[in-house]
Order: C-alpha cells, then structure tokens, then sequence
C-alpha cells in the first residue's frame, strides 16, 4: 500500500522538464562563428587605424624634411646674394678709392681690395651648391655674365697710371662702374626676389601636401567611424542578443528549480503520509492483532494451569515473543511518525524526542518553548519535529557532545527553531550531506531560511525561521501575555 500511494505521488509531482537548448556543438559553432567575426572586424578597425597612423607619420616626415631643405636653400642663397651685393658696392668703393685717391699707397691697398674681392666673388661663383637650385638657372647665368662683364671692364683699370686715373678715374667711374655695378645690384635683387617667389611656392606645396594629408585623414576617419559604428550596431545587437537568450534561459532553469522546489515539497509531504499511514497501520491494525495474540496466550496460559510444566513454559516464551514484537512495532510506529505530534501537538512530541534520545545517549537535552500559537499548521509541526530530529541524529553520530539545547519560540510572525550543542563542530567547507541537504529542502518548501554556524571545536547552531500564516499571527498577537 505504501509503495502504490509513494508511486502515485511521485506520477502526480509534475510535468516532466525537457531541455530546449541547442547541442553543445552547435553553440561551441557559432560562438567560435561570432568570435571570429568579431576578430576579422577589430582586426580591420586595427589596421586601418595603424595605415592612417604609418600615413600620417610618413607625409608628416617628408612635410618637415622638404621644409627644412627648402628653408635651408633659401637661407643659403640669401646669404650668398648679401655677400655678393656687398662686395659689389664694396668693390664699387675700393674702385672710387683708387682712381680718386691721390696718394700712390692708399690708391695701391685699394686696387689690392679690390683684387680680393674679385677672388672671393669668382670663387663663390664656382661653387655649384652655393646658390638654389632655381627653375630657369638663366638668372644665375646673367648673374655671372654681369659680374664678368664687371671685372673685365675694370681691368684696363687697374694698370692706369697715376696721372691717368686723374684725367679719366672720375668720368670711368660715373660712365662705367656705376651704370655695371647698379646692374648687377638689380639682377641679384631679381634673384632674391626669385628666390623668394620660390620659396613661397614651395610654402604653397606644403598647404597643399597638410590638405591632401588632412583630406587623408578625415576620409581615414570617417571610413573607421562607419566600420566602427556598423561594428558597434553588430556587437549591441549581438550582445542584446545573448541577454534574450541568457534571461531565457534563466527564466528557463528558475521554472525548472520552481519544478524541483515544488517536485521535492511533494515527495516530503508524500513520504510523511506514507509514514503516517504506515505508523498507523503499525499502531492500529497489527499491534492490535498482537495485542489480541497476546491476550489469548495469557488466556491460553491460565488454561494450561493442570496441564505440565514445559507446557506452560513454551506459552510464556511464545507470550515474550509477543511482546517484544508488539515493543518494536510501537517504536517503528513512533519512529515513522510520533501519534502524540498529531494527538498532543508539537511541544509534546519534542519532549518525547529529546527524552528518548537522552535515555539512549546520555546526553543531557533541554527543551524551551516560548509563546507558541495554540494551533500550529501540520506541515510546520512535520517540518519543526523532522529538522530537530534530524539535528539530535546528526549530534549523536558526529558531534560527540554532552549538552544540546532545543528552542521553539514564536514572535512577529515567524516560528524560530534552534538546535545548540557544544560538540567538536565541523567545518562548513565541507560537501553537505543528506540529512543536512533534506532539511535544507523543507525549511525551503515552506519559505523558510535555515542557517547552520558551526567551526571546529566550537560546537553547531541550526537555527531555522518559517514564516506563519496570517489568521496565526493574529490569534498569536491577540493572546493575553
């Protein structure tokens, strides 16, 4: 009969939960999928900023490298042209002195100026890398054509007597260098001015070359905020995405463990009419039957009074029998379910629990009650008398203790149970066993919270809080005291 009714419970607990999840392979294959997109899509935003940085930093490099040429050539050329017009208006003056100057010495250091002047002019003309490298080199050439032309006019010059340069020194000074000097003036100053123009030009390619590198850059950015922004849009959408499927899924394993939750709280209410009845089919039916058995042998007993002894003696060995089986089936039936915790409530079969297990342990129990309601629900009473016998059991096969206290007491619409001993502990680390995990499911199946402190040496505290139900609660606060 109990195994029909523990099977009809079980067929009756629930809905079988089946697992609507794709196979492990199938989702290992599309996050590798997704992981490498991702990958190939950062890959490219990484790259295409690292172009635009090696871009940048190469037009940037050539940018300063073409100026410092470029400035360096114009510093250069401006130099030269300076040097060259002031040793032409130098050499115009030596050329006074000489042809005007009286005395024949000062007239010679003149004429001996000059010559240096003309060397250092030549030599500087010589030199391929002292002016810029202009477009039409034609102006350099008129240049050294004029300043030729200067000195060769100034030859005859330098071999005139003194009373020559008298006569002549002031009208070859007015007719012939000064016109020859001025010129050469003006097409060095066109140079300076070329030059000038040049290096304008060349500023005019540099804005030219910071525009292409800006355009460069503004396309390189807009190009890496779109692919940055599609990325994005594909990542939010993705992650959005795996929140659905991930809150799914939770939503999926709440109702299962709601399913267990509520799957468990029927098999333990199962079980305790499995043992109620059977308790009571112990209690009722067969240790009334012993009971009749043993009254027959007692009348059976007097019967055999004339009758020899070994008769009489086998009666009384079958009437022990009796009644030590009739002992054990009443103490399997207070085992399975204790009759004074239905007849006589909770208080009562709490005493009865910790007197037993006292007279077979020696330990010392004791068992407080404070303010409990008159009338308690029997799921709470099951669930109060299963989780202190499950304590004591635990006490007396682990905790090697020698006093455990037991207190039941009610306040603000709660039932408080506390189980305290002063055993060897153990520590909370550890894997929780069956009775632990079972009494953890009942206190859970009535929207309770169960906590155990315990350390070694320091001995347990279980401590388990079930809320009441509203008419209790305010019968309780009704009462008088």
């Amino acid at each position: 009969m109990a195994s029909n009714a523990l099977g009809l419970s079980s067929q009756r607990a629930g809905p079988a939960i089946t697992d609507p999840s794709p196979p492990v392979s199938q989702v290992a294959r599309h996050f590798l999928t997704t992981r490498a997109v991702l990958a190939l899509g950062f890959g490219v935003l990484l790259i295409l900023l690292v172009l635009s940085g090696v871009n940048a930093v190469s037009v940037l490099t050539r940018l300063q490298s073409s100026d410092e040429s470029t400035l360096r050539e114009f510093l250069s050329g401006a130099k030269q042209l300076d040097e060259i017009r002031t040793s032409v208006y130098l050499s115009g003056t030596y050329v006074r002195d000489y042809l005007l100057e009286p005395d024949l010495e000062r007239a010679e250091q003149s004429r001996m100026a000059l010559s240096g002047i003309r060397f250092q002019i030549e030599a500087m003309l010589a030199d391929p890398g002292a002016f810029p490298r202009l477009p039409d080199q034609r102006m350099y050439q008129s240049l050294r054509q004029e300043l030729r032309e200067y000195w060769e006019a100034l030859d005859p010059v330098l071999g005139w007597t003194a009373r020559q340069r008298r006569q002549d020194g002031y009208r070859f000074l007015r007719d012939v260098v000064l016109p020859r000097r001025s010129s050469t003036l003006n097409i060095a100053d066109t140079i300076a001015a070329v030059n000038q123009q040049q290096l304008m030009e060349q500023d005019h390619r540099l804005l030219d070359m910071f525009s292409t590198l800006r355009n460069r850059l503004i396309a390189a950015l807009v190009l890496m905020f779109s692919f940055g922004f599609i990325l994005a849009c594909a990542s939010t959408v993705h992650l959005l995405r795996l929140e659905r499927q991930t809150l799914a899924h939770l939503s999926e394993v709440t109702v299962a463990r709601q399913e267990l939750r509520s799957l468990s709280a029927k098999l333990v209410n199962s079980q305790e009419n499995e043992r109620k009845s059977i308790s009571r089919e112990l209690h009722d039916a067969v240790g009334q039957s012993m009971s009749a058995v043993q009254f027959e042998l007692h009348d059976l007993a007097v019967a055999l009074a004339p009758y020899p002894e070994p008769l009489r003696t086998r009666v009384d060995r079958i009437r022990e029998l009796v009644e030590s089986n009739l002992a054990m089936i009443r103490n399997m039936a207070l085992l399975l379910r204790p009759s004074m915790l239905d007849d006589l409530g909770l208080s009562a079969a709490l005493q009865w629990q910790a007197q037993q297990v006292a007279r077979s342990t020696g330990i010392e129990i004791r068992v407080e009650e404070d303010g409990l309601p008159p009338e308690i629900p029997d799921e709470h009473k099951t669930c109060i008398f299963r989780l202190v016998q499950e304590a004591l059991n635990n006490v007396c096969r682990h905790s090697n203790a020698d006093v455990v206290f037991i207190g039941v007491r009610a306040d603000d619409a709660k039932i408080t149970v506390t189980v305290q001993d002063n055993g060897r502990g153990f520590s909370r680390n550890g894997t929780k066993g069956l009775g632990l995990i079972g009494m953890q499911e009942r206190v859970d199946s009535l929207g309770g919270r169960l906590k155990i402190d315990s350390s070694p040496g320091k001995g347990t505290v279980v401590e388990a809080s079930l809320a009441l139900p509203q008419h209790l609660t305010t019968l309780s606060s009704a009462l008088p005291g």
